[in-house]
């Protein structure tokens, strides 16, 4: 799972303002000289001149020697004393990963919850909660936004970004703070983008079909083109793709088959600007479209206390009784501009990027107001509410994210003595957000024509962030090196909600709120000590202590007590061990790392009383020890065998502090499991490329993917705890490649034994009587074309 990358130097900026000074100042630059860097995202010189040939796949000495960028220096994975893991362009490809959540399985360390399209949530090391991301998700220095949502919980709305045409992904496992801020608590995730080339034009077309047992069929196509516009000036690269899903769900009380299909589109443009030799300029836009509908099923239909009040005929797989269509809808625009100036002495980079993020999510609400008629029944009072009139309805969430992100830092040139980067960063969140209840016509499961809504909330979230930060690294001997580093953090978070359509109705609530505001806001510092040792010329040690952290926030929740509604920023502290090392020539490359996180003041999500409603609130602490270890080993010419490991014992170290809105029997207690997090997972991957004649080659590759039990809460005894995992996915493919890279074909299987393999379940009461549960599609075969110009 290691290759290749390139050079990756990236610049970011804290103002227009400043940009634009810098611009001017570049301008008047042009008798700089040329400076000496890689491809990728660092400024570059003439780039036929300065680029080094890459090394082929198949050189053994490369093993361990990727070039990675996670420091803000650029440096070989094997010197980089911390626990990262990079996937190369082509392990990319080779696997078929298409989006950041299918090369999960690369990395050890790292769990999803998949809760379908743009509803995915990454944890590292254990360290998963609601609210603000643990995870970091950059896409080039773009920090990617999820959609703060009625629960304040944008860490589980993370938005699918698609791997084509991407030189690399870079997993940073522990916290990340002193130099990628609040939310890489847990650790962070890179994807590098490929750069427009200067100096050549070319492109690559791809085509692929797929075929789902008992579901519909899919396909894709993806495309890049790149044109040198002034020869070693001045390159556009273009890249588009889109890809269709096919459902493998029956709704059965709708009566449709296939359901959960998703469409996908969107591409990037991109500008490179040499001027002089000392200075690039990047600019990117890139969008990202999302029209899906839900791909869960009901597992669990003898779990619902009213079963029996709602007879439906469910199959043993892949049955949904969804009544209403609640589809999802995302639109995703990145746009950025990068300057990178070598000053000689140092590097000065800036970026300004700008996230917009347009989502339209839904949720089957029948199921509550079936059990509302249940119980006022019950009462006797159903003359008085009319819970038929309800029946069947959804909600609907449109919402709106923007995200302005700046950032200026300076990088020393690397030497013999000390490196270092210092900076300032400055990001401003804002999102919008409505709570509708729409009517939805029985036969059709959508809205009622004209649309009619009964209920309707209004939420605002605003996020702002300033830092400085700096790291340095002195090289005390030659095998000896001492990293420092500090982040000041000053944030401050205000939520404003208001109703202007409600309802008086049992466990809902009734008469208009006006608008409020709540906030909430902290600052202090982010530190880290690295301390790494060569024993050997191939062998490194390290040690190192950090600590994290994410903002808190307020709830904006009907009915909500007022000690509830703010909540603290959870923080944690991460002590590792880890050695890096090449064997046998630089043909195995094997790292390895021990660490303890302790986590105090957790967000955790919690359950009104009622059971209605979700909120955040600080509960407990937990510990989290475990043992990560990497492998890639290429015995012979044209195979590549990789594998990795995964311990984490992650347990609650304080029990939830309760109050009068859980459930005492349920809340987590010393011991306790932190959910999604598996104990055990590991990979075990082998590829292999063979010359066949007549300028072609075979290759074959084989990835079998262990994931381990975990739990969807903490408690054992709690009734709507459900279990995911524990389970092996084996994926083969094999395929037919052009030996001077023009074209290739493959045949591939996902799943090849047809598992069934949950990533993540729910069982709420009211929103989904029978539980939700997202799992691996069943096996699916396909086709994949590519052709290279």
């Amino acid at each position: 799972m290691m290759g290749f990358a390139k050079r990756d130097d990236v610049a970011l900026a804290r103002r227009p303002l400043w940009t634009a000074l810098l611009v001017a100042g570049v301008m008047a630059s042009a008798a700089l000289h040329a400076q000496d860097a890689g491809n990728g995202n660092a400024p570059q010189g003439n780039a036929a001149a300065s680029k080094p040939p890459a090394p082929s796949k198949d050189d053994a000495t490369s093993l361990g020697a990727i070039t990675v960028t996670a420091t803000k220096h650029a440096t070989a994975i094997d010197k980089t004393p911390i626990a990262i893991t990079a996937v190369p362009a082509e392990v990319i490809a080779d696997t078929g990963a298409v989006t950041v959540n299918d090369m999960i399985k690369l990395v050890p360390g790292v769990s999803v919850e998949d809760a379908g399209a743009g509803q995915s949530r990454i944890s590292i090391r254990g360290i998963y909660a609601a609210g603000e991301p643990t995870t970091g998700i950059y896409y080039d220095e773009t920090p990617i936004s999820g959609s703060v949502g009625t629960t304040n919980d944008a860490g589980g709305h993370q938005p699918d970004l698609n791997l084509f045409d991407i030189d690399r992904v870079e997993v940073l496992r522990g916290p990340q703070g002193t130099l990628y801020g609040a939310s890489s608590m847990g650790g962070a995730i890179r994807l590098i983008s490929n750069k427009p080339d200067l100096d050549q034009a070319g492109g690559s077309v791809e085509a692929g079909y797929a075929v789902t047992k008992g579901g519909a069929p899919s396909w894709q196509t993806n495309a890049m083109f790149n044109l040198p516009l002034i020869q070693d000036k001045l390159a556009i690269r273009v890249v588009a793709n889109k890809e269709d899903t096919g459902g493998y769900i029956d709704n059965v009380v709708l009566d449709r088959t296939h359901v959960g299909e998703s469409k996908q589109g969107g591409g990037r443009v991109m500008l490179r600007y040499q001027p002089t030799d000392k200075v690039t300029i990047d600019a990117s836009f890139s969008t990202q479209a999302t029209n899906a509908e839900p791909s869960f099923w009901s597992p669990y239909p003898e779990r619902w206390a009213l079963a029996a009040l709602y007879p439906v005929d469910l199959p043993s797989r892949y049955g949904s009784e969804m009544a209403t269509l609640v589809p999802y809808r995302d639109h995703t625009k990145i746009s950025n501009v990068t300057l990178n100036w070598d000053l000689d002495w140092a590097t000065l980079t800036a970026v300004t990027s700008y996230f917009d993020r347009a989502s339209y999510y839904s949720q089957d609400s029948t199921p509550l107001f079936q059990y509302a008629k249940y119980l006022v029944g019950e009462l006797g009072l159903g003359h008085v509410y009319n819970a038929d009139q309800y029946i069947p309805s959804y909600l609907y969430y449109p919402g709106h994210t923007t995200n302005w992100s700046n950032e200026l830092r300076l990088s020393s040139k690397s030497n013999d003595t000390l490196d270092w980067t210092a900076g300032l960063y400055e990001e401003q969140r804002k999102s919008s957000l409505f709570s509708q209840e729409i009517y939805a016509d029985p036969s059709t499961g959508g809205p009622l024509s004209p649309s009619q809504m009964f209920f309707q909330r209004h939420i605002a979230d605003d996020l702002q962030q300033k830092a400085a930060f700096g790291e340095a690294t002195w090289h005390v001997t030659d095998a000896l090196n001492i990293t420092g580093g500090l982040r000041y953090y000053d944030y401050s978070k205000d939520i404003t909600g208001y109703t202007d359509l409600n309802f008086n109705f049992p466990l809902i609530g009734g008469g208009l709120i006006p608008p409020t505001t709540v906030s909430a806001g902290q600052n202090g510092w982010l530190k880290k000590l690295n301390i790494s040792y060569e024993l050997a010329p191939n062998v490194m040690v390290y040690g190192l202590a950090a600590d994290g952290m994410r903002p808190g926030g307020a709830n904006q929740l009907i009915n909500l007590p007022i000690n509830l509604t703010t909540y603290k920023a959870d923080w944690l502290w991460n002590y590792e061990l880890g050695i890096k090392s090449n064997w046998f020539d630089r043909k195995l490359y094997m790292t390895a790392d021990v660490y303890q996180i302790n986590w105090h003041d957790m967000q955790v999500g919690a359950i009104t009383q009622d059971g209605t409603s979700e909120f955040i609130t600080n509960a407990g602490a937990a510990r989290m020890r475990g043992f990560e270890w990497e492998m890639l080993y290429r015995p012979l010419h044209g195979l590549d065998i990789t594998a990795n490991f995964n311990y984490v014992d992650a347990v609650l170290t304080q029990n939830q502090v309760s109050n009068a809105y859980e459930e005492q029997g349920v809340l987590g207690q010393v011991g306790d499991r932190v959910p999604y997090t598996p104990k055990y997972s590991g990979a075990l991957g082998a590829s292999y490329r063979w010359p066949i004649g007549s300028g072609l080659e075979g290759m074959a590759r084989l990835d079998a993917n262990y994931v381990g039990t975990s739990y969807s809460t903490f408690r054992p005894n709690d009734p709507s705890r459900t279990v995911m995992g524990n389970y092996t996915m084996v994926d083969g493919r094999v395929g037919l490649e052009d030996g001077s890279g023009r074209w290739s074909a493959y045949l591939y299987v996902k799943n090849m034994f047809n598992k069934l393999a949950f990533v993540s379940t729910g069982l709420q009461t009211y929103y989904s009587p029978f539980g939700e549960a997202y799992t691996i599609a069943p096996r699916t075969v396909g086709i994949d074309l590519k052709y290279n110009f």
